[in-house]
């Protein structure tokens, strides 16, 4: 088993070197290290790894300009409604790939999403447009 020095000089290597690998690379490096002190029963402090901070961003938002020159960009009905769903109702990809008819609902003016993100169920609100 590596002590925990070796491991230290491994992960200052990587963030030091001039030619280092992305930070994304540096941080699994760090949780494949986390997952085998867990299944190996060890504690996190065993090798003293590095803490990682998430990068907190905003979202880019689009200007209702830009919304309605991608809608209007779109040639094919399909695709101004794949559009208007994806940012109208804020769907994921695989949730709007797996819209059906039924989980539209008209009259309240809301979509049904089945099995979304965490396979969570939810509703959202459909646009007037």
């Amino acid at each position: 088993m590596l002590d925990s020095e070796q491991v230290h000089d491994y992960l200052f290597y990587l963030q030091k070197k001039s030619k280092t690998p992305s930070q994304t690379y540096f941080k699994h490096c760090v949780y494949g290290l986390r997952f085998l002190l867990k299944s190996e029963g060890l504690p996190y402090e065993y090798l003293r790894l590095p803490s990682i901070k998430h990068e907190k961003k905003l979202p880019v938002v689009l200007s209702k300009e830009e919304v309605w020159a991608m809608l209007q960009g779109a040639k094919l009905l399909k695709h101004k409604i794949l559009i208007g769903l994806l940012y109208g109702c804020g769907l994921r990809c695989m949730e709007a790939r797996s819209v059906r008819l039924q989980d539209l609902d008209f009259d309240r003016k809301q979509l049904k999403i089945v099995q979304g993100k965490g396979k969570k169920d939810r509703y959202v609100p459909l646009s007037e447009h």
